[in-house]
């Protein structure tokens, strides 16, 4: 990952360059294990921590109905997952005191070590967004104060999809609580803070590389629902159909957009994570002499080609023509998706 150039106001602590990134929880990561003298790409945390997957999610929302198709998996255990393989000792601290968790930030920030954090994006200046667009999932670090009311946040660029330049933003003390103290679901933040211990650090060993793939493996062809995985992937091609049913044409147009954004600009890399994956099978493979998944890699580029296909088709969902037949085409995408990844992972369960 490269550093951005553009320079603070506030002078970032020594050592916390603002990376360029894919996504908010392993960019984050990848700052804060740079931080600490342990520098892993963010493709490896990610893979380590058995982070890539699929889901589709259909809940109701303010009166409405709402759908997630997203990329990512194992968010329960992730941390847990990416700390037994590398022995860093990571620990997730919430609290619903807004006045504990600003005195346990400051307390961090005055010995000038950087802080990850959890935070509702409405809230965070960055964004630009309309205070009615909540997302509470979000992930950033803050690493620099200027002793009074303004931290320094450092995150990546909302507006890019791909690798995302990294950036510097300064954040009131204010802003900052509200943004941490958020209750919107689905996602609260609870004023999350991660806590890290790299006294225990190691390096990435092919037995554990292989067990996180054994576990991605699993999570997408025996997934116990049938919203996650390669299941998922069959039950979208079929729901995606049900849509101008099931929506009015603003709502319609809403969630197919959505799906631009979650599958390519939303901090996954672009493709819905494949990419980001691709790329970690392909170092894994030489660290662990395993030439099987650089091929099962070579399928799964494929198949994140094709959901940016899908996501570029609904770019400009607010006011294009021919609505049906290209959710026809999304169907058939997400078909081709299943078979592609099924065949990726069925060769990296056997070969793990």
């Amino acid at each position: 990952m490269k550093a951005s150039h553009t320079a603070p106001a506030i002078e970032a602590f020594p050592n916390c360059p603002a990376l360029d990134g894919c996504h908010c929880i392993t960019s984050s990561l990848a700052k804060i294990f740079h931080h600490g003298g342990h520098p892993l790409s963010e493709e490896m945390l990610l893979g380590l921590g058995a982070g890539m997957g699929f889901i589709y999610w259909q809940m109701k929302m303010g009166g409405g109905t709402y759908i997630f198709v997203g990329g990512r998996s194992n968010p329960k255990n992730f941390y847990q997952d990416l700390a037994k393989r590398t022995g860093v000792g990571i620990r997730e601290v919430c609290t619903s005191s807004a006045k504990k968790a600003e005195a346990e930030l400051l307390r961090e920030l005055a010995l000038k070590r950087p802080v990850m954090l959890g935070g509702d994006m409405a809230y965070l200046p960055w964004f630009h967004l309309p205070d009615d667009y909540h997302f509470g999932g979000h992930a950033f670090v803050v690493c620099g104060y200027d002793g009074e009311q303004t931290v320094l946040a450092s995150d990546i660029d909302p507006q890019m999809s791909g690798v995302k330049k990294g950036l510097y933003a300064p954040v009131t003390l204010e802003q900052l609580a509200k943004a941490r103290g958020s209750k919107f679901k689905p996602f609260p933040p609870n004023n999350l803070r991660l806590e890290f211990d790299f006294s225990g650090f190691r390096q990435p060993r092919a037995r554990e590389i292989a067990d996180s793939i054994k576990q991605t493996a699993d999570a997408m062809l025996h997934p116990p629902i049938k919203n996650f995985g390669v299941p998922g992937l069959r039950h979208t091609t079929k729901q995606i159909l049900h849509w101008p049913a099931l929506f009015k044409d603003h709502d319609l147009r809403m969630n197919l957009f959505n799906l631009y954004v979650f599958i390519e600009i939303g901090g996954t890399g672009g493709g819905c994570f494949r990419p980001m994956y691709v790329r970690f099978l392909e170092s894994a493979a030489k660290i662990a002499d395993k030439p099987a998944w650089e091929d099962a890699a070579q399928i799964l580029r494929q198949s994140g080609s094709k959901f940016t296909e899908i996501a570029l088709m609904f770019r400009d969902a607010g006011k294009m023509k021919g609505i049906d037949e290209k959710i026809h085409s999304a169907a058939q995408l997400f078909g081709e998706i299943a078979t592609l990844e099924e065949r990726a992972f069925q060769q990296l369960e056997r070969e793990a």
